[in-house]
């Protein structure tokens, strides 16, 4: 399964999800662990920062020549590689777009690692933006994620749009297999009117939702996804049940 974790916008959780899930997974088998975000926000997850564009994935999307086994970064968890972000990959990106290469980029650099792993986990930025596009084009599922603020609903219904759109221009055949709660407020009116909103949808809405937990920005400072610095809380045994949500819905999807 080759999984983008995607969202229309920032602050609903994406990267917590991508990192977790990616950890999940690796429980399994080999997972490949993938930034495609100049924030390089999932690499921070797992305590990796790139040393500059050279080591990132930045430099494999510009030099088609460039090892990708080079600049993977092995066991940053049990079952885990990962392939860095760096701040230069925006300015990469900018190039790649005027050459009409970015599209089909990421899938290129991954094209020789596949081989090597079960899952491959891709963590997006939070817009529809080109550089999203190429994971996007990297991958055969697609997540989305939203959370107890009514806007969220809105943006996974955008991104369920812009999946469509772009299997229409033939750029991916990338399924959306889930659309997934992070944040969960049991208590609050708001966040059950979104998911209300949502089921009315259509989306495949998962059945997991994962809570509010201050242990989630408190893993963040640990540089450990939560289902590795506090395995036995509650939101930890919810990212792994979202972890089995999804690959029964990859698994059902499967040509």
């Amino acid at each position: 399964m080759r999984l983008a974790v995607c969202s229309s916008k920032g602050g609903v959780g994406k990267t917590t999800a991508a990192a977790n899930l990616a950890a999940a997974f690796g429980r399994r088998g080999r997972v490949l662990a993938v930034d495609v975000d100049p924030q390089d926000s999932l690499g921070r997850a797992f305590g990796v920062v790139a040393k500059s564009r050279d080591d990132s994935l930045a430099a494999l999307l510009e030099d088609p020549l460039a090892d990708p086994r080079a600049v993977v970064r092995h066991a940053v968890a049990p079952g885990v590689d990962l392939l860095p972000a760096h701040p230069e990959l925006e300015t990469t990106a900018a190039y790649l777009t005027s050459t009409g290469g970015l599209t089909t980029s990421v899938r290129r650099v991954l094209r020789s690692l596949l081989s090597d792993y079960d899952h491959v986990v891709l963590d997006t930025r939070g817009d529809l933006g080109a550089l999203t596009l190429a994971a996007v084009c990297a991958a055969d599922t697609v997540l989305t994620v939203f959370t107890s603020d009514p806007g969220s609903a809105v943006g996974a219904a955008r991104v369920a749009a812009f999946l469509d759109q772009h299997r229409a221009y033939e750029n991916t055949s990338a399924v959306l297999i889930g659309v997934a709660c992070t944040a969960w407020d049991q208590h609050g009116r708001a966040a059950r009117e979104v998911a209300g909103a949502l089921a009315d949808t259509g989306l495949p809405l998962l059945t997991t939702r994962v809570p509010m937990s201050r242990r989630v920005p408190t893993s963040t400072l640990a540089k450990r996804p939560v289902v590795l610095s506090s395995p036995t809380s509650p939101v930890a045994a919810a990212y792994l049940a979202l972890a089995d949500e999804v690959l029964d819905a990859a698994e059902r999807v499967a040509p």
